[in-house]
């Protein structure tokens, strides 16, 4: 089984060659991170040689206990056209060139390459609304964005579109009424805040969730607090 030994030993020609990277556990990070990851999680397969690494991109202010994919696509479907053609046009002619073996140097280095040309592509997302719009689409995520009403929730708040959170967390579905309840019980003043347009409360809400993740998921070392576009 892959370990989060070999995974250190596979992304060091990558965290020796550019200052942005970090490794926490299996998550290659780009860093600094502000209010959301940007990344490739490089997970086990079920061959026990296998890695099997996604493009990541995830909300860090929603509280999270354990590291989640969050956004993204395994990179065996990852398309390189336009991107880098030589490993297009590899990756058309080699069956294989997708089966990153511990014991395959050559599929090694290709999957290094992959990596580096992924999260080439993640750098480009800064702000708040291009990480909601790489998660609205489809190529990036199996179940649409509309099933995730906590982080459609979240997403709203911080970017200052607050109508919007309002007909999230009062829409007449299941998931959102649990929400809702949730919130009143471990943040009574989220609703109430929502409502009057609290800017100032829903921010200080926003970073003790973030503070939370950061904490919960050890992201101090790469993690700098930032405002949201709520409060600018």
């Amino acid at each position: 089984m892959t370990t989060i030994a070999h995974v250190r030993q596979i992304v060091q020609p990558l965290l020796q060659r550019h200052a942005d990277l970090a490794l926490i556990g299996r998550y290659l990070l780009i860093t600094p991170v502000h209010h959301f990851t940007r990344g490739i999680i490089i997970d086990r397969g079920s061959d026990p040689k296998l890695f099997v690494p996604s493009t990541s991109v995830s909300l860090i202010f929603d509280a999270s206990a354990r590291l989640g994919m969050g956004w993204g696509t395994d990179l065996a479907y990852f398309s390189f056209e336009g991107l880098d053609d030589d490993l297009a046009k590899q990756r058309k002619a080699d069956p294989k060139f997708i089966h990153w073996m511990i014991d395959n140097l050559s599929s090694l280095e290709h999957l290094v390459r992959v990596m580096d040309v992924a999260l080439d592509t993640l750098r480009s997302i800064i702000t708040l609304d291009q990480m909601i719009a790489f998660c609205a689409r489809p190529e990036n995520n199996p179940m649409p964005l509309s099933v995730y009403p906590y982080a459609r929730l979240l997403m709203a708040v911080a970017i200052s579109d607050l109508d919007q959170a309002i007909e999230i967390v009062d829409a007449p579905l299941m998931n959102p009424m649990e929400i809702r309840r949730a919130m009143d019980v471990f943040y009574p003043t989220f609703y109430p805040a929502l409502v009057a347009h609290d800017r100032q409360e829903l921010a200080r809400i926003l970073h003790e969730l973030e503070a939370k993740t950061v904490k919960n998921l050890k992201y101090g070392k790469v993690w700098e607090p930032t405002p949201f576009p709520l409060e600018l």
